[in-house]
């Protein structure tokens, strides 16, 4: 059974004048252990199709389930914005802490948990330093960190490093997808970069322009030892990019 079915969603948006169509009939499975991209033009849905997967936005049709079953309870889903969303006024382990807190579940079990997280990751040492103190990195990994104190199944990350310079950008996204693989997370990506959906994912859906429906699943074989970076210096990358270009391109015809 897929740990996450996306059925038949559509999604309108309606104004005083007209209807606008923003997803028509999308349809994905997504496995345990999956690292999923979603990738289209821009103004194709992708981030609204993330909220309705979170829960955040109720679709006009369609279902999502977990387990095969369809949930109101989105515990097992945890969201990972374009920004880190650090509050700078909070040291590190306020920060990251955060939704232990709200949630009223800061355990002595779960802070045991965030501090090994926060060990485990080359973070430990700055519980006390603010986010004006970390570099960008440093600031997704505490984002990420915080995210995953509360044991979601499934991540849903929206661009997350889009905000970073490109050596920067480069450099998070290996420690992010090995921080992932390590927790043995699933993950579903929204990105508008080719290379960065192409090096982390084991597959990649391509959506059309709006009204956005599913143009292609792209399933990529890589040798699983491969980080992100190393993905990019394979043969088969480039075969992979031009797939999803030439997909892309046909949007603007």
């Amino acid at each position: 059974m897929a740990l996450l079915e996306i059925k038949n969603i559509y999604m309108n948006f309606h104004t005083p004048d007209s209807v606008i169509e923003a997803l028509k009939d999308i349809n994905i499975t997504i496995d345990k252990g999956d690292f999923v991209s979603i990738i289209g033009p821009s103004g194709c849905g992708k981030s609204t199709l993330l909220n309705i997967i979170s829960g955040l936005l109720k679709p006009s049709s369609g279902e999502i389930l977990f387990n095969g079953e369809s949930q109101s309870d989105h515990n097992m889903v945890g969201y990972m914005f374009q920004k880190d969303n650090l509050f700078e006024w909070l040291n590190l382990w306020d920060n990251v802490t955060l939704g232990l807190k709200i949630k009223k579940v800061l355990t002595k079990d779960n802070i045991e948990k965030v501090d090994k997280l926060l060990s485990q990751y080359g973070l430990s040492k700055f519980k006390k330093s603010y986010p004006s103190q970390l570099s960008g990195g440093m600031r997704q990994r505490a984002a990420l960190i915080r995210t995953l104190a509360l044991e979601p199944e499934i991540l849903l990350l929206d661009e997350p490093f889009s905000a970073l310079d490109y050596q920067t950008r480069l450099k998070v996204c290996d420690e992010i997808f090995q921080i992932i693989k390590q927790e043995n997370k699933t993950a579903v990506m929204v990105t508008h970069d080719i290379s960065e959906a192409i090096s982390t994912s084991s597959k990649i859906e391509i959506l059309s322009k709006r009204p956005s429906s599913l143009k292609q699943e792209l399933i990529l074989n890589f040798n699983e030892a491969l980080t992100p970076l190393k993905r990019r210096d394979e043969s088969q990358f480039r075969e992979y990019f031009n797939i999803v270009w030439k997909e892309l391109d046909l949007n603007d015809e």
